[in-house]
């Protein structure tokens, strides 16, 4: 695979691979952006709807700002695409600048709505053509990502409305076994026509722009579990987790604010789960100030994924072990990105050798 946007992309994939099998070629990966010249001018959309859905803006507004754009060390040129979060079931949908959401639909359990995927809901036909067109813009250039389509354990709350769905596991923990159920056959659905039309790509990429070599990788998530106690989490959201992780190639899990680290010691626990991505939450501490908690998750065997400010990564590499850690930064230019990827090396190669990690390997299961 060649990708233009990508000007060391041998050497990522080698990366990566080792990245993968909990093993460290000179330095842990790194992802650092910088700017790269001035974009092309692309016409703001007409109404937020167009910036989320409309298939050419989409692809055109990513292949400007990838281009306009040095992707050092392991960064990926990418998607992230908003517009698979919510669909298939025919919710009225609303947009804003900064995401989509839709209107709750279960109004009750009796009679417990059949919830089958809807082919021709507008929404689901979206992300069809969004992926798509994404596809033919990228081919050559950048990837296209694997669309953020909720999982069950999430899409049931928004399709319930988040409150009444807490009641529930409480009034109704059948039904709401059962309609997560149904749901997660639709996810595999829908998950096979998006990745089948990415097939055409090495690997992988999610949201998260941490580049598989395996098709079937992504990145799980519940944020709905930071409102339920650990025993709410094991009935309810593990056996989808534990599922999903044994059904995909690969898989890193989005860990999103302290009300979720309740919940860290049953993730560590998934075997297949390769790496933890924390996300402090709007108003607490960021970086290296969950050091101890990064330190933690290494211990157990799992890897992490962090977004930290450019003046933090040296001490991160220095503080951490370097198999399965990828940093995400950004720097000012190409060459502070180049200085602080040699820096790396220079850190890494001074510290103790390390017996090389064993990751998984999903031909050997």
């Amino acid at each position: 695979m060649d990708l233009a946007h990508k000007h060391n992309w041998p050497e990522t994939r080698e990366r990566m691979q080792a990245y993968w099998a909990m093993e460290v070629l000179d330095r842990p990966c790194i992802a650092v952006t910088a700017p790269a010249g001035p974009a092309r001018r692309l016409d703001p959309p007409p109404d937020y709807k167009t910036l989320w859905t409309d298939p050419d803006y989409v692809a055109q507004s990513y292949d400007i700002a990838h281009e306009a754009t040095y992707f050092g060390g392991e960064a990926m040129p990418g998607t992230s695409l908003m517009v698979g979060y919510a669909f298939g079931y025919g919710a009225p949908l609303h947009y804003s600048e900064q995401t989509i959401w839709q209107e709750p639909i279960i109004s009750s359990w009796d009679p417990a709505p059949r919830l089958e995927l809807d082919e021709s809901d507008w929404a689901w036909r979206q992300v069809q053509a969004v992926v798509a067109r994404c596809a033919e813009v990228a081919a050559g250039k950048w990837m296209v990502g694997w669309p953020n389509i909720h999982q069950p354990n999430d899409h049931l709350p928004l399709l319930r409305g988040s409150q009444v769905f807490c009641l529930d596991l409480l009034d109704h923990p059948a039904e709401v076994k059962r309609a997560l159920r149904k749901l997660l056959d639709n996810w595999y659905v829908m998950y096979e026509r998006i990745s089948g039309m990415l097939s055409a790509q090495e690997g992988s990429i999610t949201w998260l722009p941490v580049w598989c070599p395996w098709r079937r990788c992504v990145t799980l998530q519940s944020d709905i579990s930071c409102t339920l106690s650990p025993a709410m989490f094991e009935e309810f959201i593990a056996p989808e987790l534990e599922e999903l992780s044994g059904w995909l190639d690969a898989c890193i899990y989005h860990l999103d604010g302290p009300g979720a680290l309740q919940h860290l010691n049953r993730l560590l626990a998934l075997e297949r789960l390769h790496a933890i991505q924390w996300t402090p939450g709007t108003g607490n501490e960021e970086g290296l100030a969950w050091l101890e908690l990064f330190r933690r998750i290494q211990e157990r065997g799992k890897g992490v994924v962090i977004w930290l400010p450019y003046d933090q990564v040296e001490a991160a590499v220095r503080e951490l072990k370097p198999e399965g850690l990828f940093i995400l930064t950004s720097a000012e230019s190409p060459e502070a990105a180049e200085t602080l990827l040699e820096r790396a090396v220079q850190i890494t190669r001074s510290r103790p050798a390390r017996v090389r990690g064993q990751g998984f390997d999903p031909a050997a299961r």
